[in-house]
């Protein structure tokens, strides 16, 4: 009786061991992804669409105004009225914008103006486009359109290469996804 008794026990510890070692241990890497998406408001509340390599809340190119060179990983967009007319405003950023301020910076670029951050303010109406760089204010405008432009529910994506660039002292070459902020 005892030998069937260990046999049980036996049984028991070798499935146990067993199911253990086909459990995946969490790594270090796991964690940071987890927590990367956590963070990014942008992803809890949108599903990830991807264009060109991109997850809606990311900007990918760069800007030059006045011989500095600023990179832009992020981007943020929603409705507004600008120059009268009902706009779609799109904001491509260096750095982060905190989620509670997001609207307010669509509204009147307080982080631009403070120079907390850096980037460009796209205006898109009936009218065309017009684009502003932060913290230089040279802007642009133009009935040139972004390439691969499109707005998909609540998602606006698009390229611009700035082949309708004016001067030579500004360029620009982005892509972005945004989800549009209500």
């Amino acid at each position: 009786m005892k030998s069937v008794a260990y046999g049980y026990i036996f049984l028991f510890l070798a499935l146990s061991l067993s199911a253990c070692a086909h459990l995946k241990p969490s790594s270090k890497s796991d964690t940071n992804t987890q927590a990367k998406q956590e963070v990014s408001p942008q992803t809890q509340a949108t599903p990830v669409i991807k264009q060109g390599g991109l997850e809606i809340g990311q900007a990918s190119g760069s800007y030059t105004s006045k011989g500095q060179t600023v990179e832009l990983r992020y981007a943020y967009a929603g409705r507004g009225v600008r120059f009268g007319n009902e706009s779609l405003i799109i904001l491509l950023t260096d750095k982060p914008i905190p989620a509670d301020a997001v609207g307010e910076e669509l509204k009147s670029q307080t982080l631009f103006q403070s120079e907390q951050i850096k980037g460009l303010e796209y205006v898109i109406d009936k009218d065309g486009m017009w684009v502003r760089f932060h913290p230089s204010q040279y802007q642009e405008s133009s009935r040139n359109q972004l390439k691969d432009y499109s707005v998909e529910g609540d998602v606006v994506r698009g390229v611009d290469d700035g082949s309708a660039q004016l001067d030579t002292e500004h360029s620009r070459s982005v892509k972005f996804v945004a989800a549009i902020v209500k």
